[in-house]
């Protein structure tokens, strides 16, 4: 496995079907998509790098508001793929009532489908 690659996290948020976005490149090939859970989807590029995460039902996740979801702060994403598993860890700050608030979320799925080793993280 090679070192790990890191880039810059851009993300975006939908109220009206309440997903974040999380990416790693403002501009990318997309290639296709897998759903690691039932609301957790890995987006991969035409060379199997996993490119974007997209998080549905996002405020029932953290619990939080979805107004508090619009200017998320201090993204932090860290994927590391094996011949095993597919290991996601996401963590941000949020604002609501005048507070602070951490969110962190981790995956740990069976790597079912032939995405390459790779070790990234964007911050």
């Amino acid at each position: 496995m090679k070192g790990i690659e890191s880039s810059k996290a851009y993300y975006e948020y939908d109220d009206e079907i309440d997903a974040l976005f999380i990416h790693d490149k403002k501009e990318y090939i997309y290639d296709s998509s897998i759903e690691l859970d039932h609301d957790i989807i890995l987006d991969y590029d035409h060379d199997g790098i996993p490119v974007a995460i997209e998080l549905l039902n996002t405020s029932k996740i953290f619990k939080v508001p979805k107004n508090s979801l619009k200017a998320i702060d201090n993204v932090h994403i860290y994927v590391k793929i094996t011949e095993k598993s597919i290991l996601i860890e996401l963590n941000f700050d949020v604002c609501f009532n005048d507070k602070k608030q951490k969110c962190f979320f981790d995956s740990l799925k069976e790597n079912t489908i032939p995405l390459p080793n790779i070790e990234l993280k964007a911050d």
